[in-house]
């Protein structure tokens, strides 16, 4: 009987451990299912903008701001008008396209590219004449281009860049085009321009106020008669997947939060 006993007691024992096992299996599987938390993270809707290059310190704020205001993730490609715009009509995969250059959102839009309702006009840009603190070379005016010792000046490309050709058309105005020509280096957009001048590839150039840096830069203002408004429109790209987000994208460029950020990078931005 004795025997008996002990051999139930073993066999019950066995049987404890068993599902001792199997509850702790069951529970390291619960623990790798993903919390509430970490689906509502995964499940962010993301808002893809063209953007020309001139907007890049100021729209990675808005950005910011905006992917806190609504819960999702706003991705940026920074580049000329040109190029952007041709990837657009190729059908690139953007909800949104902040140009450097009203008329070439009014050319997407009379091709069917844009959703026309949303297009806005969001900005003004400006450009300067700049040097690197890092060099001796002083450049204030256009007539300072001048100089023996200025043997390169970076422009943005004026055939796809807005503000490469507004540089063009103050240069021409003051008379000075043919004989800075062929001092000229061209960038891609104003952000490779801005490069060729802090990297010393360039002696002196023309960029964007918004993308001017008081720590690295000498920057001077060129009086904006000398060229055509840079009139900077943005719209929501047709073939989006995100229309609403991306609306609400464009009417926060132009509300008070956007504004105050647009004004904060030198932007000269449109009244209500």
């Amino acid at each position: 009987m004795k025997k008996f006993t002990v051999l139930v007691s073993i066999v019950l024992i066995i049987f404890g451990l068993v599902g001792c096992n199997t509850t702790q299996k069951t529970n390291s599987t619960q623990g790798s299912t993903p919390s509430p938390q970490q689906n509502t993270s995964a499940a962010k809707t993301t808002l893809t903008v063209a953007a020309a290059s001139d907007l890049t310190k100021a729209f990675a704020e808005i950005g910011a701001a905006f992917e806190k205001a609504n819960n999702c993730t706003v991705t940026f490609s920074f580049g000329s008008t040109g190029t952007l715009s041709e990837q657009i009509a190729n059908g690139g995969p953007f909800d949104v396209f902040a140009s450097a250059d009203e008329s070439v959102i009014d050319d997407l839009d009379k091709k069917g590219f844009l959703v026309s309702d949303t297009k806005q006009l969001y900005a003004l840009g400006r450009i300067g004449i700049a040097t690197s603190k890092n060099s001796k070379i002083q450049a204030i005016t256009m007539e300072d281009l001048l100089k023996p010792e200025i043997k390169k000046i970076a422009i943005a490309n004026p055939e796809h860049a807005p503000y490469g050709l507004a540089a063009k058309q103050a240069l021409e105005t003051a008379g000075l085009w043919d004989q800075l020509q062929s001092k000229m280096v061209y960038g891609k957009n104003i952000s490779e321009t801005l490069t060729f001048i802090t990297t010393g590839n360039a002696d002196a150039g023309f960029i964007a106020l918004s993308l001017k840096d008081d720590k690295t830069l000498n920057f001077n203002l060129i009086d904006q008669k000398m060229h055509q408004p840079l009139k900077q429109a943005m719209a929501v790209i047709k073939n989006t997947k995100q229309e609403d987000l991306a609306r609400k994208f464009v009417q926060y460029v132009n509300s008070n939060e956007g504004k105050t950020i647009m004004s904060k990078y030198g932007f000269v931005v449109p009244e209500k």
